[in-house]
């Protein structure tokens, strides 16, 4: 009840021009977020030879570190210190789902309130990368079916289409978020040592998976790749979306959804 009224008491004190801004702001930066979503979904139908080079050579890449799976493992496995304990615990944190949404929504939340363009739009363009990524991993782990290594079942045990997580271990839904954050980041920020930070950091997001036993090293590493073009891909396109995108346009009586070409 609280929480009510103090809403309904924000929304009297604040004037009705600023409260128009603020409802016009959400509407085109929703209609951007459905943009980037449809572009990165669709993407695929619009690729060249370069493009299907690189997917291609993300695959090869990914099976080749499937040979080093058992290796990384047993490297974890010899490395079980307490110090690496309370390291895994904090890095893991990085790579949560609903850690890094919070973290996104208070960007933009504060971009917002602040009229602070850059944040907000970071907030935006990170949230709709996780979302993206996340939507496409969480799909492709009931689908694959891969065994976790805690199973001891081996690198090479599938059972698709399972709901049960011991069955979810490709590809690193952790390793996926994490750099989701940190390719956006990179790319907003554009400086070098920030960047090579902010990957430093994702990538202990992912070893923490490793070695917390829960993840074999080809789930990361095509986590890490996937993720990290798929959230690059977002920023491009939503730093060139006066070109091409699906905004919704507010129109007499409502609000249309609008492609523009």
């Amino acid at each position: 009840m609280r929480s009510l009224l103090t809403a309904l008491l924000l929304g009297y004190c604040i004037p009705v021009s600023a409260q128009e801004d603020v409802v016009h702001q959400l509407t085109r930066d929703g209609g951007d977020a459905i943009g980037a979503a449809a572009h990165v979904f669709s993407s695929p139908l619009h690729w060249e030879g370069n493009d299907w080079v690189c997917a291609a050579g993300a695959l090869v890449f990914t099976g080749a570190s499937a040979l080093l799976d058992d290796e990384t493992r047993d490297l974890m496995k010899r490395n079980q210190t307490s110090l690496n304990d309370r390291l895994q615990t904090i890095t893991v944190e990085y790579g949560s789902g609903l850690n890094m949404m919070l973290l996104s929504a208070g960007l933009y939340t504060a971009g917002l309130i602040g009229n602070n363009k850059w944040v907000r739009e970071t907030g935006l363009l990170t949230g709709t990368a996780i979302v993206c990524a996340a939507t496409v991993s969480t799909l492709t782990k009931g689908i694959v079916g891969r065994a976790r290594p805690f199973l001891e079942l081996g690198n090479h045990r599938f059972k698709p289409f399972q709901l049960n997580d011991p069955y979810h271990s490709f590809p690193s839904g952790h390793t996926i978020v994490a750099f989701s954050v940190s390719a956006v980041l990179a790319e907003r920020i554009k400086n070098t040592w920030a960047s090579i930070g902010l990957y430093v950091i994702a990538a202990g997001s992912a070893a923490s998976r490793l070695y917390s036993d829960n993840h074999w090293l080809s789930d990361v590493v095509f986590g890490a790749l996937y993720s990290t073009a798929m959230a690059r891909s977002i920023v491009t396109w939503y730093e060139h979306r006066e070109e091409d995108g699906l905004s919704l346009v507010p129109v007499p009586g409502g609000r249309s959804i609008t492609w523009v070409l």
